[in-house]
């Protein structure tokens, strides 16, 4: 299969993300971009390695059909059914939607799998807890913690009084290439484009989310906000690997048309009691293969674990439009700036 590999001159600041195009199959388009400009080959196999793995996909629901030649979880008639024109309008005007079941027992089983062999290895842990200390202490604070131990030390305070929400392991899709097969399925692409109502997207990050017994909770806040794209066409897949139960297993809550209201950054107050702004919604129980997807701008909140309550994992999807414009400045400070900088700083050459 042909590959183009997309340089970052193609993609300044302020400019649509490109669009090139890779390995077709029937109406799924595969996308890297941007990736080191000599790709590696290894036994014949053009092997990537690179910063953001993108997914441009053509999913309406007259052209989409299962692609067997494509690696990953299909797009099925049970998705074309479940997400009806009521479904799309509904995501629309609350900014989040419950899917029961999106993946199988087997997919499920194989997902699992691939993220319990990376999450455990010493780097990606390193990784996780360097990331909460640069969250709470900044970035150089972060720079000095080189081991498990000295991270787990720093943090040994804060984790007492409960003032560590989660531990969060990003873009390990870009240490898997089987996890990168599950991150960019058709199945993913046809629901994001569906509830977007936008011809394409692309893969902009994966993340895991270890919320352990004793975590705090997790303050309000919206995806999109955290993001250094200039879109409001983002949304976010939030798989649970573990069973959530309707009590005590810090469910996520959505506040109800949040995502559309544009008066919150002029007049309103994220640190106010949003019950008084929009009606909360929880997700209540929710169970391995199962999802919620909630839009980039739907502010959405966690409870704290008790201790002695349930480990809740989750693995998260973001995606964007194809299209979507960079940020003329992304914030380096931000939560989630150690998803992107290595990238970005690239496109601001």
């Amino acid at each position: 299969a042909k590959v183009m590999l997309m340089s970052p001159s193609t993609m300044a600041p302020g400019r649509a993300l490109g669009s090139g195009l890779a390995d077709c199959y029937g109406p799924v388009r595969v996308l890297w971009t941007p990736f080191e400009q000599r790709p590696h080959r290894r036994a014949g196999r053009l092997r990537c390695c690179g910063y953001v793995v993108a997914l441009q996909a053509l999913s309406t629901a007259s052209r989409s059909k299962r692609v067997g030649t494509l690696r990953g979880f299909p797009v099925t008639d049970e998705d074309r059914q479940r997400c009806s024109t009521d479904v799309m309008l509904d995501f629309e005007r609350q900014g989040f939607l419950k899917v029961p079941g999106i993946l199988t027992e087997d997919e499920v089983a194989a997902l699992n799998d691939v993220i319990e062999e990376l999450q455990g290895s010493e780097e990606c842990t390193l990784q996780a807890l360097q990331h909460q200390v640069r969250v709470q202490f900044g970035a150089d604070t972060a720079a000095q913690c080189r081991t498990v131990t000295a991270c787990r030390k720093k943090l040994e305070a804060l984790e007492k009084r409960g003032e560590v929400s989660f531990l969060q392991y990003f873009n390990l899709h870009r240490k898997s290439e089987r996890l990168r097969q599950i991150a960019m399925s058709p199945r993913f692409s046809f629901w994001a484009t569906r509830l977007l109502g936008v011809p394409s997207v692309r893969l902009y990050q994966d993340a895991v989310f270890m919320k352990r017994p004793g975590d705090g909770a997790t303050d309000w806040h919206s995806d999109l906000g955290l993001a250094p794209f200039d879109t409001n066409s983002f949304l976010t897949f939030w798989l649970p690997l573990t069973p959530v139960p309707p009590r005590g297993g810090s469910s996520l809550v959505y506040a109800i048309g949040s995502h559309r209201d544009f008066a919150l950054p002029f007049h309103g107050d994220l640190d106010e009691d949003l019950s008084g702004r929009y009606k909360l919604r929880r997700t209540g129980s929710i169970l391995p293969g199962d999802a919620s997807i909630h839009h980039g701008w739907t502010l959405h909140s966690a409870s704290a674990v008790p201790e002695g309550g349930p480990l809740r994992l989750a693995w998260t999807l973001g995606f964007i439009a194809d299209g979507a414009r960079l940020l003329r400045k992304a914030c380096s400070a931000q939560e989630d700036a150690v998803s992107y900088e290595s990238w970005i700083r690239d496109l601001d050459q």
